[in-house]
C-alpha cells in the first residue's frame, strides 16, 4: 500500500513505479479511471519510456467498469457503516483489516469473475 495525501501526477508515477519493480519483466496492462493525473505530460513521457506497461482509460462515468469501485463500497458497507475512527491511520487500519478478512471467492464474486 501506498500512502498520498490526494491524487497527483506525483503519487501516481510512484505507483507506477512500485507495480513495475513487482512485476519486473512482465507485461502490465493497467486500467485507470480519467482523472487528471492518470494523464498529462510526464505521465506520457514515463510510459513511452518504460517498456511492458500500457495503460488503458476506462469509459467516463461508468463506475460500473470499474471493479475497485464496488470492492471500495463493500468495504465501506462493512467496515465505516456506523463507526466512529479517531485518526486516519485508524481508518486505513479497519479498512485494510476488513480486506484481509476476505476470501479470494469473495473478491471474485464483488468483481463479477465467477
Amino acid at each position: 500500500m501506498i500512502k498520498w495525501v490526494s491524487g497527483n501526477t506525483d503519487g501516481f508515477l510512484k505507483i507506477l513505479r512500485k507495480i513495475l519493480v513487482r512485476f519486473k519483466g512482465k507485461v502490465i496492462d493497467l486500467w485507470v479511471d480519467n482523472a487528471s493525473w492518470h494523464k498529462g505530460r510526464r505521465v506520457r513521457e514515463f510510459i513511452t519510456e518504460t517498456e511492458g506497461l500500457f495503460l488503458h482509460y476506462l469509459p467516463p462515468y461508468h463506475p460500473e467498469l470499474n471493479m475497485q469501485e464496488r470492492l471500495w463500497k463493500r468495504v465501506r458497507y462493512e467496515e465505516t457503516n456506523n463507526a466512529y475512527y479517531a485518526t486516519l491511520d485508524d481508518l486505513e487500519a479497519g479498512v485494510m483489516a476488513a480486506s484481509r478478512r476476505w476470501k479470494p471467492l469473495k473478491v471474485r464474486r464483488l468483481c463479477l469473475l465467477t
